[in-house]
């Protein structure tokens, strides 16, 4: 009984130490009104799947972004039969200020001092947008299999989005995302 005892208070000790060892993985918070917020490391490195000596030779390059969407669905008919069409009505993107933070406090205590924690993000730096026109009438059909020509449209239903997203070269990644029906 004293051994299993024994064995037991081991085992106990070793996963608190085990998990003292690794900081926690902080949860993203971001206002998308102001484009502020935090992103921890650990979100990072999930998203990407690096270590934390990828994350530290990448860092440098990494751009934060706030994307933003309006999609309307059609019901487009070029002939006959009707056939829905999503139309990207408005869409843009802001490139996001960020200042990457160290670790201090408990952190550093546990052995993390000097390495990176996460990135505030300050706001916008610039940003890119634009609209286009919805399917109408007389203009060419978006499935040139079903017709030449646009006969009826009718919108359906309407979404609005935005995303904040963090790139690294050609590797983009979404870190939160929301959706919300817009009214016709």
């Amino acid at each position: 009984m004293n051994a299993l005892l024994r064995l037991a208070t081991v085992g106990a000790a070793l996963v608190a130490t085990v998990g003292a060892a690794a900081p926690a993985s902080a949860a993203v918070t971001y206002d998308p009104q102001t484009m502020k917020g935090y992103v921890g490391r650990g979100d990072v490195l999930k998203a990407f799947g690096w270590t934390d000596a990828a994350l530290a030779a990448k860092a440098s390059g990494l751009v934060f972004d706030h994307d933003f969407w309006t999609n309307d669905t059609y019901s487009v008919a070029c002939g006959k039969k009707a056939f829905p069409v999503t139309h990207y009505r408005e869409f843009g993107r802001y490139e996001l200020r960020n200042a990457a933070v160290q670790a201090t406090g408990r952190a550093a205590a546990r052995g993390y001092a000097g390495k990176l924690a996460g990135f505030w993000l300050t706001g916008p730096r610039f940003g890119v947008s634009g609209t286009s026109v919805p399917p109408g009438a007389g203009q060419p059909c978006p499935d040139a299999t079903r017709g030449k020509t646009v006969t009826k449209a009718r919108l359906v239903s309407s979404v609005k989005g935005w995303a904040l997203a963090v790139s690294s070269g050609d590797e983009n990644r979404r870190l939160l995302t929301k959706e919300t029906p817009n009214p016709i």
